[in-house]
């Protein structure tokens, strides 16, 4: 190869080199240490918390609440790691039997992300350190009941959901029996949207959401999707009441990008979520009528207290990468090709 085709492929790759990296490194920064997760009921001590980020492999550990923060462990769960960063939701967490056992009522506890510093994929609480240390994102606290039947609102995700068509997805509801999934700017209490349920396990519940509100919107917004029980008609209404875990409604909570907006957020490119599976659930915050548009069947359902798709402790797991990496990815390959060309010279 001439000296001066190796020089045009070096400068090729130096560029390749300088988009893909921080872009790659970009990815994995965006997200950082970060645990989500929203209050719930459960009958067999299962949280699940909604969605992890992980910087390396760890563990997405329960803690006791010790007069404000994180105190004993009481559960824990494995998080491994992707080639570029861990990404996952709707994670399964064992609250421990012995603690289970003599668990009543609401109890508030902490979900918090711990390092696997010795990489042997066992829990070691004086070994495997929080990485709250570095990042405060790395913990949430939650109020969880104990009950006979499930309730969880599982939705939350680390960028905006655009609402195109009118419509809010939430990745997963469970219910016990019959009721309803509302929808309710922060800070406001009149809902813009609902969707009545069956009991069972629902993946991806689509929500038609108030014309007239989106339209006003020209910036982001965020929306809490509530849990509600059913009076009995099976239609949502005020007399509704939301289903409690404690003082706070089984919800959670999302950003929206209105119209045709999309997350302009540094550099990033979420992984689209994949079904997750667990068990069922029962009935969330108070007044706000039905939107118009509201939808009133459920997408998808199972018998009373079943599971639409997959079994018991099943992780919605995807990996990230930047976005753009592709585009530059190309360059890479690009400048393969031009060696490959200049050594048949």
């Amino acid at each position: 190869m001439s000296g001066t085709a190796s020089r045009r492929v070096a400068v090729v790759l130096a560029l390749a080199l300088a988009l893909t990296t921080p872009l790659a490194v970009a990815t994995v920064q965006a997200h950082g240490d970060h645990v989500a997760a929203d209050s719930q009921v459960t009958d067999d001590g299962t949280v699940v918390v909604e969605a992890v980020s992980a910087l390396r492999p760890g563990f997405v550990v329960l803690h006791a609440d010790d007069g404000g923060r994180p105190g004993a462990p009481i559960g824990h769960e494995y998080v491994g790691r992707t080639p570029n960063l861990t990404y996952r939701t709707s994670v399964p967490v064992r609250i421990d039997d012995s603690t289970w056992e003599s668990w009543s009522g609401n109890r508030t506890i902490w979900a918090v992300l711990h390092n696997d510093v010795d990489g042997d994929e066992t829990f070691d609480p004086g070994t495997d350190v929080s990485a709250t240390r570095l990042s405060p994102a790395a913990r949430t606290k939650i109020t969880v009941r104990k009950s006979d039947g499930v309730a969880r609102v599982l939705g939350m995700r680390f960028e905006a959901q655009s609402v195109a068509d009118g419509t809010l997805t939430v990745r997963r509801v469970d219910l016990s029996a019959p009721g309803h999934v509302a929808v309710y700017p922060v800070g406001r209490n009149a809902s813009i949207g609902s969707r009545s349920l069956a009991a069972g396990t629902h993946r991806n519940v689509t929500v038609a959401l108030n014309e007239s509100f989106v339209a006003e919107q020209t910036r982001p917004f965020r929306v809490r999707a509530v849990a509600h029980r059913d009076d009995g008609d099976g239609a949502f209404d005020p007399a509704d009441p939301p289903i409690t875990a404690g003082d706070r409604p089984v919800a959670t909570y999302l950003t929206v990008a209105p119209g045709n907006g999309t997350d302009d957020g540094p550099l990033i490119n979420t992984p689209t979520v994949t079904t997750a599976p667990e068990a069922s659930p029962t009935g969330g915050p108070t007044s706000g009528g039905t939107a118009a548009g509201t939808v009133t069947d459920a997408p998808t359902t199972a018998p009373a207290g079943g599971v639409t798709d997959g079994g018991s402790g099943a992780t919605d797991t995807t990996a990230d990468s930047g976005a753009g990496f592709g585009a530059a990815l190309a360059v890479v390959i690009a400048a393969l090709v031009a060696v490959a060309r200049s050594r048949r010279r």
